[in-house]
C-alpha cells in the first residue's frame, strides 16, 4: 500500500465543499438569525462555493450536500414535516444543543471519561449539523467556536491526536476538523486536519484495509469494522474538503468490508468476522454508501432488509445501531425510491423513541452504560439522528468522485501521481 511520503497531503485543486458530510447546511435555521454566521473567508487556491458546486454538478457528483438541494434555502421550520421531522424533533435537537453549551468545559473540550478527543468531535458535529458556523454570535457558535480552538490544537506535528489511546478519538476528531475544514475553508482547520489524516492513513493495517484500538503494526491485528467505519467516514469528509486521501487507502478499506461481509450478497457485516450483527450491518451499509453503492444494489437491498426486521425499539437500548441505521437507511430510501418504505417505517419508529428518551436538560443517557461516561456520546448520536433530515441529499447517484472498480482511475490520484 503505498503511504503519504511528505509532511503533509496535497489538495484537491478543484473541490472544494461547503456542505460536506454530516453538516450540510441545506436550511435556513429556526434557531438565533446569528447562528450560521458570516461567508466563510477565502483560502487562496481553493475554489468559492458557487463554482464548486456548478463542477461537481457537471461532473454528476451527487452525494451529501455536494450536489445541488432545491430545499437549500426554504425555511425548513415551514417544511420539517415533510422531510420526516417536526417541530417536535427540532425542539429536541435546539434543547439538545443548549445542552452541549452548558456542559462544555472553560477551555473549550467535552470531557466524560475516555476520549476528549472523540467526546468533543462528537459534540462538533452535532452543532454543524444544525447548520451553525463557528463566527456566529450566539451562544452555541461560540461554543463550537471555542471547541474547534480546543481540537485544533490537540493535533501534533505527527497527526497523533489519540488522547486515551484509542484511535476512535483519532477518526472523529479528524471527521470533526474535515467537516469545519470543508464548511468553513479556513486554513488554520486545514494544516492539523492534513496532519491527521496522515497520521490515519499510516495506521491503518496494509493487508486487510482496516483500523482498530491501536496503529498498525503497533498491534497485529486486522482491524475491526466499529473502528474503521469512523476513519471512512473521516478520511471521505476529508477528501470532500479537498484533502487529496491516498487511492490505495480507500480501496483497502473497502476490501475490508468483504472480510466483515456475509450473507448471500455480503450484504450483513460483523465486528471482526463475518459473523452478523445489527450494529455493524448499519454500519458496513452506510460505508458502502460513502463508496458509492446505490439503493438499488442486492447488497444494500439486503443490508435495509435485515435493518427493517429490526426496526428501533426501546428493549434494544443501542442508541449506537439507531444512529448508523438512521443514516444508512435514511440515504437508502429517503429520495423516495426503491428503500422508501424501510425509510418511513424505521423514522416512525424512531422518532418517538428519541422524543421519549430525552431527558429534561435536554441530554440522552446510555442504558446500557450505567456510569454516566457516555452521556455526551449518546447525546449526539440522538441529535444527529433527529437532524438527517436536512443534512443529506439522497445518494441516488452515488458517489462517483472516486472509481474503485478495477477498470477505474480516479480523480483523486495517490501520492506518486499512479
Amino acid at each position: 500500500m503505498k503511504q503519504p511520503n511528505s509532511s503533509a497531503l496535497p489538495r484537491a485543486p478543484h473541490f472544494a465543499v461547503t456542505t460536506l458530510l454530516l453538516a450540510g447546511f441545506f436550511l435556513t435555521p429556526t434557531l438565533s438569525a446569528q447562528e450560521g454566521g458570516n461567508p466563510p473567508q477565502s483560502v487562496p487556491n481553493r475554489p468559492d462555493g458557487a463554482t464548486s458546486r456548478q463542477a461537481l454538478r457537471g461532473a454528476s457528483a451527487s452525494t451529501y450536500g455536494l450536489g445541488h438541494n432545491p430545499l437549500r434555502n426554504a425555511n425548513r421550520a415551514g417544511i420539517i414535516g415533510e422531510l420526516g421531522g417536526s417541530s417536535r424533533t427540532e425542539g429536541a435537537v435546539a434543547k439538545a444543543l443548549l445542552w452541549f453549551t452548558r456542559t462544555q468545559k472553560e477551555d473549550g473540550r467535552w470531557s466524560e471519561k475516555q476520549s476528549d478527543v472523540a467526546h468533543t468531535g462528537l459534540a462538533i458535529l452535532c452543532y454543524f449539523s444544525y447548520g451553525i458556523k463557528p463566527d456566529g454570535q450566539s451562544e452555541n457558535a461560540k461554543a463550537l467556536a471555542k471547541g474547534l480552538a480546543w481540537l485544533i490544537k490537540q493535533v501534533p506535528e505527527d497527526g497523533n491526536m489519540r488522547d486515551g489511546g484509542r484511535m476512535y478519538g483519532q477518526a472523529i476528531g479528524t471527521l470533526a476538523l474535515g467537516e469545519a475544514a470543508g464548511i468553513t475553508r479556513r486554513e488554520d482547520y486545514y494544516k492539523p486536519l492534513e496532519r491527521a489524516v496522515k497520521f490515519l492513513c499510516k495506521a491503518q493495517n496494509p493487508k486487510s484495509g482496516g483500523w482498530r484500538y491501536q496503529p498498525h503494526p503497533s498491534l497485529q491485528h486486522a482491524g475491526d469494522l466499529s473502528v474503521t467505519g469512523w476513519v471512512i467516514m473521516a478520511l471521505r469528509s476529508a477528501e470532500m474538503a479537498g484533502v487529496l486521501v491516498p487511492q490505495d487507502n480507500l480501496k483497502s478499506a473497502r476490501a475490508f468490508l468483504d472480510i466483515v461481509g456475509t450473507g448471500a450478497h455480503k450484504g450483513l457485516y460483523g465486528y471482526k468476522q463475518a459473523t452478523p450483527k445489527l450494529s455493524m450491518t448499519s454500519v458496513g451499509m452506510y460505508c458502502q454508501q460513502l463508496f458509492g453503492a446505490k439503493p438499488g444494489e442486492v447488497r444494500q437491498i439486503d443490508s435495509a432488509k435485515h435493518l427493517a426486521r429490526h426496526l428501533p425499539a426501546e428493549a434494544q437500548r443501542d442508541y449506537y445501531y439507531w444512529y448508523y441505521g438512521c443514516l444508512s437507511m435514511f440515504l437508502h430510501g429517503a429520495d423516495g425510491g426503491v428503500g422508501n418504505e424501510h425509510w418511513k417505517k424505521w423514522n416512525a419508529k424512531m422518532v418517538p423513541l428519541f422524543l421519549k428518551k430525552q431527558q429534561a436538560d435536554g441530554a440522552w443517557k446510555h442504558e446500557l452504560w450505567k456510569d454516566g461516561r457516555s452521556t455526551t456520546v449518546t447525546t449526539a448520536w440522538a441529535t444527529l439522528s433527529l437532524t438527517v433530515y436536512y443534512r443529506y441529499l439522497s445518494i441516488t447517484h452515488g458517489y462517483t468522485r472516486l472509481n474503485l472498480g478495477p477498470q477505474g482511475g480516479s480523480l483523486i490520484p495517490s501520492p506518486t501521481g499512479q
